[in-house]
């Protein structure tokens, strides 16, 4: 009895020393059975762990592999490698607890598995490794970025990016790192292809199909010569481009261009006209000065930001004029001045009312009124008319009460107190250079009537 209790005491003692021995033992080492990442640290101290965990790595070697056939290797320590594994094996090594290390013969104790963050390699390395076995992405095909096409069919459309086959040297550095985790040590070179770097779901790509949307499908409409005119939605597409940063651009002289269009249909310049005449019923009158016509610059600047807006728009464009009323399918309107040439009679309307008619001396033979339509552009009293005078070849300067310039040919409605007579076949004997001769009560009236713009139809 008294040796099983000695052998007792004696087998419990031992075990007392050993389990101690073993704690201090393991208080300055990993315990058995402890790998990091795949490298077996059991039993060493943190610098042994620390050390072989680095030679481990280093001798690491990749087969690179492409459409099935082995074209380069890469050995890990050749690659001027960085650990950063210090601070993870001490963090591992201090969650240890040194009591329990009996645990560690009957179970496995795997620490790290983040070895991404922990280990860095040399890109210039690994390229010019690649470089010295003949993998130089300059024969290579370049990734190709989403973009933004369009076709006359489907509009605008998204072109999706391409991978090519040049490397990456960053993503073939995340395919060692995952090998190592996962000890497989041949990686395709397909995993490490240089990806676009702008993709169909990129920001700049959404963005850019959004503001297309949004710009393309706005609705502006002019209202012109009395007509409603939409701008088609296709029309305003073949407006956009983009420029090298992705910005949507508007092509101004695209939208001149088209604005021109407009004025070639509605623009009263440089038109016949039908005109409703006093005495001869409906004739035609010959362009003149009088007209409207779109700003194309100035509404080109302003329909763009309108487009830019993206708001639904129903307004009437920026017109210039140079009387009349601009914008209007009939822009001479209710009051103007007509001048009969074949009857040599002048009239004057003001708001539709016949207010003056007048009996007139037109240009002589060889120096005959130019008919058009045209406008005041200039109104003088008590002034001197200048000039040269084709058929004496003198100079002269001739005081006039009133002066109505209505072209740009300098012809103009005054008084001529030298003429006996008007109207009749006075101008075949006694005609002016051009200009209207006209009695002073009566060029008085229509001066007191007319203002800068006011419609001058002269016709035959």
């Amino acid at each position: 009895m008294k040796k099983t209790l000695l052998i007792i005491v004696s087998t419990v003692l031992i075990m007392g020393v050993v389990y101690f021995a073993g704690v201090g033992f393991y208080s300055e080492k990993f315990s058995a059975n402890s790998t990091f990442g795949t490298v077996d640290v059991s039993n060493l101290t943190l610098s042994e762990a620390q050390a072989k965990v680095i030679e481990d790595l280093n001798d690491k070697e990749f087969v690179l592999e492409e459409d099935g056939q082995e074209v380069a290797r890469l050995k890990l320590g050749e690659l001027e490698p960085e650990y950063k594994t210090e601070s993870e094996l001490e963090a591992s090594y201090l969650s240890q607890d040194p009591t329990t290390w009996v645990n560690g013969f009957f179970e496995d104790k795997e620490y790290n598995q983040g070895l991404e963050e922990q280990i860095n390699f040399s890109e210039e390395e690994i390229i010019n490794s690649l470089s010295a076995q003949g993998l130089s992405n300059e024969e290579r095909e370049a990734a190709t970025d989403a973009g933004v096409d369009y076709d006359e069919t489907e509009g605008y459309y998204v072109v999706e990016g391409s991978a090519g086959n040049q490397i990456d040297p960053s993503r073939l550095e995340s395919a060692i790192v995952e090998g190592i985790q996962n000890e497989n040590y041949t990686i395709d070179l397909e995993e490490a292809y240089a990806q676009p770097e702008v993709t169909e779901v990129s920001e700049e790509i959404t963005s850019v199909m959004d503001e297309i949307e949004s710009v393309s499908s706005v609705n502006i409409t002019y209202e012109i010569a009395g007509e409603e005119v939409t701008i088609p939605q296709d029309e305003i597409e073949n407006w956009i481009y983009f420029d090298s940063s992705n910005e949507l651009i508007i092509d101004a002289e695209s939208v001149k261009a088209y604005l021109s269009t407009l004025n070639e249909e509605y623009s009263t310049f440089y038109k016949d006209r039908t005109f409703n005449s006093t005495l001869q019923g409906e004739v035609t009158v010959p362009p003149g000065i009088l007209g409207w016509s779109i700003d194309t610059d100035a509404e080109a600047e302003a329909l763009i930001s309108d487009i830019h807006a993206g708001n639904d728009v129903s307004r009437e464009p920026i017109y210039y004029s140079s009387g009349g009323i601009a914008g209007a399918a009939n822009d001479i309107g209710s009051t103007y001045v007509e001048i009969d040439l074949s009857n040599q009679y002048m009239f004057l309307y003001v708001d539709g009312e016949l207010i003056l008619e007048t009996p007139m001396v037109s240009g002589k033979i060889g120096a005959e009124t130019v008919p058009g339509a045209n406008a005041v552009n200039e109104m003088l009293t008590d002034t001197n008319l200048v000039g040269y005078n084709p058929f004496s070849k003198v100079e002269y300067s001739t005081p006039v009460n009133y002066w109505i310039r209505f072209d740009d040919k300098a012809q103009g409605i005054h008084d001529a107190s030298w003429q006996g007579s008007f109207g009749g076949n006075v101008y075949q004997s006694s005609g002016s250079l051009g200009c209207i001769n006209t009695p002073l009560g009566a060029v008085e009236v229509i001066y007191n009537n007319v203002d800068y713009g006011t419609p001058v139809m002269v016709f035959y």
